[in-house]
This record gives structure tokens, sequence and C-alpha cells, in this order.
């Protein structure tokens, strides 16, 4: 039999022989890896543990001897080895093994266990492990810190396991042990006082608590707490007391805030009794919120106030049972342990009893789910009781008319008066851009302020941009003081141990979401199952910010994004496909309603799709989703090229109409380099690369994309990618002032199409052309061929065609001198723009129109047509509306604002090389841009 042990000396024993285990350092570190086995401990912080702050020159090869020698040493005992990983190194063995990790194995099932003497033999088994000091034979600043937290946890235990001594009558056991000493020893002096009581001492018992209130006056100027006055007061009565619980924490002194929550609870928790719920995400102050309003309001409750911390939801310990909640709950009402019946059904019953007739309030701290606080429940109705948790108890506010108050995080005010009230607001006042980021950076999570508030309190003299940016490269490292009660990954980790393993699953690959929200269906599809949405809404951990949309905190997604990064690759495959499957599906759906005239774009995709039931629904889905297929599309892995190259090829129209060029580049070329040379997919990608780069006007990169486009569909005869490239290579040329090259190309462009036999391609082809007679002045030849493209269109019943025709009729007839038919197709054309969020199409019409009229009213239509450019980053259109923003003000005696809009046309003209440059450099006397 092998045992690894620490808690005395570090030894290894094999078949009751110890081996021998070298010199100290070598100690140290199988002393470090027995403290995590299971779990690889990089080398950076193997080094750090084991010398400190005065490591040898060459540590990493003192570390790499030393472990060498520990492998040989331990390759002889079954199950015991040390492996290599990346990082650092791992001792594989059975926890059990390792007298620390058995210890608390034990003490996790003692304070589970309801049998009180078989919790009681497993406290016993589990202190008998102790040999000593543990790592007695060791001297580090970490030792000393291990050891510190070890003997911590060594008396806790020693104490929890005399409560239980006392509740099953072994109170002779208690009285055996040392007399407790020292200022920390308030509860076994408690218990050594009921010992001898219970023992039939009670002179003894009162002398002994003369002396401890003695020692607390001198040493702590205190006065005992209240178990040792209840104790105190039950001694002097014979033990039939019937006390008045106060057993409230104090209030947070840096409460602040909450002022709405605080008033809801009291229209929640009258004084005739009632139940309400705190719920909310870890870290939000649910205990802070439940504590300031309890003790503020005690004067309601004349009876008293139980509080139990339930630890539902704790990093470092086990749920406490609610049976040993409602003995604590008994022995605060004045029950000797002796009185307490056996059974957990009797014990709820004598406290339903006991609680019957009094105004108490009871607040119960941290509960895990319904199930853990029924048994609290008081038995009258004149008690109220004040429940938070991080789950939103559905079953408590169903079955037993609680009141609920979802808490959400602290909006900026309140953040800020919080972070002020804990540094000071002159700190803040210091640097105001660093206490901006740092409220940015926390969301409004409480617990975040504080540690945040804490970390410079322990370091007054750092500045605050230093911990800004130290919360930009690396938050969640950042937000830990280093113990669990302060750490947000333990806060985050304790909700996600709380779930089942499905919903634990679905938590996880929310990580894989690029973006901050995302909806049902998505969701479902993710997940593999609808149901994990609910559960995690429930455990709040997801919220449903928005009908259908569910998002997380940003920090609890940086959480959710490091568990599912260490999760097997294929897991993370197979859930990112069905969730691209899910887009392309429903991309498709919601462009086929969209842009119903051109199928012929768009790839086919296999799955359920939906229906949408009208070509505005489809557009909001669209606009709801882009940002995340998009996120989605341009961080996929390798193996889902194919994914990536249907849904460019998908979302190419709607991206275009809707002028999101910055993004439709991004998804373009992510797709132009998945796709394979030769082929037609990269033909359809390089043209939308081409054609985001015209309207963000770098037209060089995008003549050269198009140029190979051109060839590649000349060489594989493909009339509809021909059709599409030369129309684009047209328009570069006709932006620059190459009339005969772009007609050339419009022709050729118009030709291919009508080869597709796609009426749609056709009329694309002659609107284009039409616009090109009236860019060279032929009015009435542009008039003819744009009302031949209208006539497809309304056959088609072609919205999207329609509309541009109308827009460019507008222009023609302004042109012939038409201005009130000009005006009308104008209108026309701006509100099917606007009803179908066609920005591309709003931009230029506006800035058509705007050419049309003079004054005020022509400075308000360019100035609309410069806003819409600027945001989506048109170069031409905005030049356009600069150029005639720069005209109407210089008419109207504006001359520096005239100034103003024509020199930063020319800068725009100029990066074009379009022919409107010597217009504009002549309106500003000749400058150069």
């Amino acid at each position: 039999m092998v045992e690894l042990r620490v808690l005395g000396a570090v030894e290894v024993v094999a078949g009751g022989t110890r081996l021998d285990i070298g010199h100290a350092r070598q100690r140290d570190v199988l002393a470090v890896l027995l403290l995590d086995v299971g779990r690889a401990v990089p080398v950076d912080r193997l080094i750090d543990r084991v010398w400190g702050e005065r490591p040898p020159r060459q540590p990493r090869n003192s570390l790499y001897a030393y472990v060498s020698r520990l492998r040989g040493l331990l390759s002889a005992l079954d199950g015991v080895a040390i492996e290599r990983r990346r990082d650092g190194y791992l001792l594989v063995a059975d926890p059990l093994v390792v007298d620390v990790h058995r210890f608390e194995s034990l003490l996790g099932r003692a304070r589970t266990t309801e049998d009180d003497h078989a919790a009681l033999a497993l406290y016993d088994e589990a202190l008998a492990l102790w040999r000593g000091t543990p790592l007695s034979d060791l001297d580090s600043p970490w030792v000393d810190d291990v050891r510190g937290e070890l003997e911590r946890k060594r008396e806790a235990a020693v104490l929890d396991r005399d409560d239980l001594r006392l509740r099953t009558g072994a109170h002779a056991a208690v009285l055996a042990q040392p007399v407790p000493d020292g200022v920390g020893g308030e509860r076994a002096a408690a218990q050594r006082i009921e010992a001898l009581f219970l023992d039939g001492r009670p002179a003894d018992a009162l002398r002994e608590y003369e002396r401890v209130r003695v020692r607390l006056a001198d040493e702590l100027g205190t006065d005992p707490g209240p178990r040792l006055r209840s104790l105190h007061e039950r001694i002097l009565t014979g033990g039939d007391t019937g006390p008045e619980p106060r057993q409230l924490p104090a209030a947070a002194p840096s409460f602040s805030g909450r002022t709405a929550e605080l008033a809801a609870l009291d229209r929640m928790l009258t004084p005739d009794g009632a139940v309400a719920v705190i719920s909310g995400a870890g870290g939000l102050g649910k205990t802070w919120l439940a504590v300031r309003w309890a003790t503020g309001h005690a004067s309601r409750f004349p009876d008293g106030q139980l509080y139990v911390d339930l630890r539902g939801f704790d990093p470092a310990h086990e749920p406490v049972p609610a049976e040993r909640a409602v003995r604590g709950f008994l022995g605060a009402l004045g029950v000797a342990s002796a009185s307490i019946p056996s059974e957990p059904e009797g014990q709820a019953a004598l406290y339903r009893s006991l609680t019957a007739r009094r105004r108490l309030l009871v607040v119960l701290d941290n509960a895990r789910d319904t199930r853990h606080v029924t048994p609290l429940l008081p038995g009258g109705p004149s008690c109220s009781v004040l429940i938070t948790s991080r789950h939103e108890l559905g079953g408590l506010l169903t079955t037993h008319g609680a009141s609920a108050l979802p808490l959400r995080t602290l909006d900026e005010d309140q953040a800020r008066e919080l972070l002020a009230h804990k540094l000071g607001a002159a700190r803040l006042a210091a640097e105001p851009e660093a206490a901006q980021e740092i409220l940015d950076q926390c969301g409004g999570l409480a617990l975040a302020l504080a540690i945040v508030a804490a970390r410079v309190a322990a370091q007054p003299q750092r500045r605050l941009a230093a911990l800004a940016a130290e919360l930009r490269e690396s938050r969640l490292d950042a937000l830990d003081t280093g113990e669990l009660a302060a750490s947000l990954r333990a806060v985050f980790d304790a909700s996600y141990r709380s779930l089942s393993v499905g919903a634990a699953t679905a938590f996880r690959l929310l990580g894989l979401v690029p973006t901050e929200d995302i909806e049902r269906a998505a969701a479902a599809a993710l997940f593999g199952d609808a149901r994990a949405v609910r559960v995690l809404c429930a455990a709040h951990l997801l919220e449903e910010h928005q009908p259908g949309r569910f998002r997380m905190h940003d920090l609890v997604k940086l959480y959710a994004a490091e568990l599912v990064a260490a999760d097997d690759p294929a897991t993370r495959l197979a859930a990112s496909t069905r969730l691209f499957d899910h887009y392309l599906c429903w991309a498709s759906a919601a462009m086929d309603r969209f842009s119903p005239h051109e199928p012929y774009l768009r790839p086919d995709v296999n799955g359920p799709r939906p229906l949408f039931a009208s070509g505005e629904a489809a557009r909001a889905w669209l606009d709801a989703e882009r940002a995340t297929m998009v996120a989605l599309a341009t961080s996929a892995p390798a193996a889902l090229a194919g994914h990536v190259v249907r849904l460019s090829a998908t979302l190419w129209r709607y991206l275009y109409v809707g002028a999101h060029h910055y993004e439709a580049l991004a998804l373009h070329t992510t797709a132009l380099a998945l796709t394979g040379p030769g082929t037609r997919e990269r033909g359809f990608a390089g043209h939308a690369v081409g054609k985001s780069l015209i309207f963000l006007g770098r037209f060089d990169a995008a003549a050269e994309q198009l140029e190979q486009t051109l060839f590649l569909a000349l060489e594989r005869g493909d009339d509809l990618l021909e059709s599409m490239a030369r129309n684009s290579i047209a328009t570069i040329a006709d932006h620059r002032g190459h009339r005969r090259a772009a007609r050339e190309q419009y022709d050729l462009a118009l030709a291919a199409a009508r080869r597709t036999g796609h009426a749609l391609l056709e009329g694309i082809a002659l609107c284009n052309i039409g616009e090109h007679h009236r860019w060279c002045g032929d009015h009435r030849k542009a008039v003819e061929y744009l009302q031949r493209s209208g006539r497809i269109a309304e056959d088609l019943g072609s919205a999207g065609l329609g509309a541009p025709v109308l827009a460019a009729l507008g222009s023609a007839y302004a042109g012939l001198g038409r201005p009130d038919e000009a005006d009308e197709h104008f209108r026309r054309a701006l509100d099917f723009a606007r009803a179908g969020g066609n920005t591309n199409l709003e931009v230029t019409a506006l800035n058509d129109l705007a050419a049309t009229k003079t004054g005020a009213e022509a400075i308000s239509l360019y100035e609309k047509a410069l806003a819409l450019a600027r945001r989506s980053g048109h170069l031409r259109e905005r030049a356009v509306a600069q150029h005639g923003l720069g005209v109407a003000h210089r008419v109207a005696g504006n001359e520096a604002e005239a100034v103003s809009h024509l020199e930063a046309a020319l800068v725009a003209y100029t990066e074009l090389r379009a022919p409107e440059a010597e217009e504009v450099r002549v309106l500003l006397g000749g400058r150069e841009s």
C-alpha cells in the first residue's frame, strides 16, 4: 500500500517502509506536486514555490534534476508517476493516497452526512491522519502559507467535531481536551462551557465563562459573542430560557446605492410576515443588500433575527445541510442540545413550533435551491424570510408565494458611487480616464469593484492607470486577490459546479459565441438542447435581455471562454459546426425573402429552414444576427472553410444593400482565402471583395481583384460571374472619368447577363448603362435605358432593382429640366430605400437629390448623405456630399464652412483619382490636396 504524506513531515511510504526522498529542495518539489495531485503545475509556479525570491542561477536545470530523481524513486510504486505536460509537471496518483486530500475528502463527507454518529466517525478518521505540524521539515514563504491554511482547516475540523460530540452526548471527550486559550478560541471555549454544563457541573461552567469573559475584555476589549451569552443565560436559568436571537452579521460600512432595491424590499417584507428572494449572479452584492436591509429594519422584528450562511455556492466549502441549519436555529432559540430531537423531521417540527407565534426575521443567505430552504421556513405567518440565491428559486415562488427581487448589475452612477466610497472621490478625479476604464471593465459587478478597491488599498501608491492596464490585458487575473472569497474565477466556478452535466456543457459552449448575445434558436443549435437555455437563465448565468435574445455578463463570458478552450477540440468543432449550420440555413431562408429574384447567387444549404413571414421580418433577423455571423466566420477554424465560403455568398447582397462595407470586406476576404484556385467560389468571393473595396474607396486594389475575377470567369465560361465583374470594373472606370472604357465594359456585361437568362441580371446591367449615359450628360439616352430596366423590375416585382432605377430617373429628369418628375422619382426611391434598409441607395439618392436643390434644402440633404457615407465608409459618396456642401455654403456666404468641406472633398477625390478633384481644386484657388 502506498501512502503519500504532508500532514507532518513530507514522506513516501510503501508497504509500511518509508522511502528516502532526498534533501529539502527535492522534498519541496514533491510537496508542491502532492498538494496539486492530478493537476499540471507550470514550471514557473514550481520554481516560485520551491525557491521563492531567491532561486538559483539556473532554476530550471535544478528543477529538472529534482524531478528526474523523484521520477526514478516513484517509478517502483504502483499507480504513482510524474508526467511532463506542455507547461509543467503532473503527479499522477489516486488523490486519496495523499493524506491531505484524504483529509479533505473525509471532512466533505462528514459535513454532508446527516447521521451525527457517522459524521463523528468520519471527523475522527480525518483528524487521525495528522502526524504533527504539516510540512514540518520544509521552510519557505509558500510552505508557511500552506501550513497556516492547513492548520486553520484542522482547527475548524476539530471545532466541528466537538459540536457533534456535544450534540451526541460525548461531552466527556470535549472535556478531555486541553483548555483552550488565546483570543481566537471563543468557539472552543463555548464548547467546553457547554460540556461542563452537560456534565452536570454548572458552577464550573459559570467559572469558565467568567474566565473567558475577562480574557476577552482584557485582550480584545470586547464582550462574549452571541453563542457564549446565550449559553450563559441557559446555565443561569437551568436551560429553560427562550432567548431573542440577534444573529445578523454587521452591515458592510461601504454599502452604497441600491436605493430602488431597498425600497422594493420595504414593500415585500411587511411586519405581518412574507417571503422575499433576492436572486442574481455571483458577485452582484446579494448578501450585501440583504444584510443592509435586515440590519436597518431589525426593529420591525421584536422577537429577534435568525441568520445562516447556507454556503450554497461557496468556493471553499460544501453547502450547509438544511438539517444542520435547523439545529443551529434551535440552539439560537434556546433549545438545549440534549433536548433536540435526533430525527431531522422532529427537529424541523420543533423549529416550526417555536417560531409559530414569534415575529422573527429569518435570513437564509446563499441558498442552493428551493429544497435547501424549505425546511428552514418558520411555522407562523408573523415571521418574515429574506433569502438570497444565485438561482431564481422558481419552486419557492410558485409554492410559497414568495416575492422575487432579481438583482442586476449596478448602473454606471451606482458603480462610480461605490468605487468613490471605497477609494475617495478625489482619487477618481485625479485619473478620470483610468477610473472610467476600471468602471467599464468591472461591468457594474459589485464584487469586481470591491476587489479593485482592495487591490488599491493594498498598494496605495499604485496608479489607477496601471490597474486599468492590467484589467485590459487580463481581467479575470486582475480581479483576483489570491483568496477564494475575493476571486471572480472562484465565484463563477462555484456557480458552474452547481450545474448539471448538460447545463455545464452548454455554459462552456457559450464561450464560443463571438458576440455579446445569442438568440434562442441559435443557442439551441449550439447546445443541441433547447432546455439548457432555461436552466442557465434560472441559475443567473444567462440573461434574457430582449425577448428571445440572451447574453452573459462579459466577465462571465470570459470565464466560459477559458473553460471551453480546455475542452476536446472535436467537441468545440462539433458545436461550432451546429451553430454555423443554423446560421447558414436561417440566412439562406432570410435571403430568399430579402432578395427573392437572385437565388442563383446563393449556394444550396441543407437543414431545417425557417419560414419568415415577410421581407421585413427577414431583414430584421439579418440585422440582429449580422455581427455574430461575421465574427463567427472571420474566426472560424480551417475545418469550417466550406461554411465560411457559403455564408459569404449567401450574405453578399444583404451586406451590399445595407452598406455594411467594413464587415463585408472582412467576411469576403476571409472566404476568399479559404477558396481553391480556379473555382467558381473563388470568383464570387473575389468579386465580393472587389465590390467592397470600391465602396471603401480603394479603387486600385479593387481593380486588381476584379480583373482576376474576370479572368477566372472567362476561363470558366461563367456568364453570371463575367457580367458581375464587368459591371464592377466599369463602375471604377466611370468614377475615374474613363467613359469609353466604362461603356465597353457595360455593354459586355449586358451581353453576358442576357446569355445567363436571368432577367434581374439584365435589368441591373441596363440600369448601370443608363446611369453611365447620365454621367456622360446624355439624359435622354439615360431615360431610355432606365425605363427598359424599370420594366424588368416591374415584371419581376423587384423593389431591389426598381428603387435604384427610380433614383437614377430622378437625376435624368432633373437633367432634362423636368423638376417635378425628378422630385417624384427621388421621393419614391428614398421611400423604397428607407423601407427596405437600402443604405447604399439612400446615400446616393440624397446626394443626387441635393444636387437639384439650392440653399438650406441642399445643405440639409447633403448633410444627411454625409452622415450615412461616413457611417458606412462609402468614400466616393462622402466626397460628393462634401463637394456639394462646399458649393452650397459658398453660395450662402459661409466661406469657412465651404473651404472646410471642399478641402475634405479634394483629399477624397484625389485618393480616388476622380476627375472631380480638378473642379474642387479650382474652387479652392488651385491649391493641392
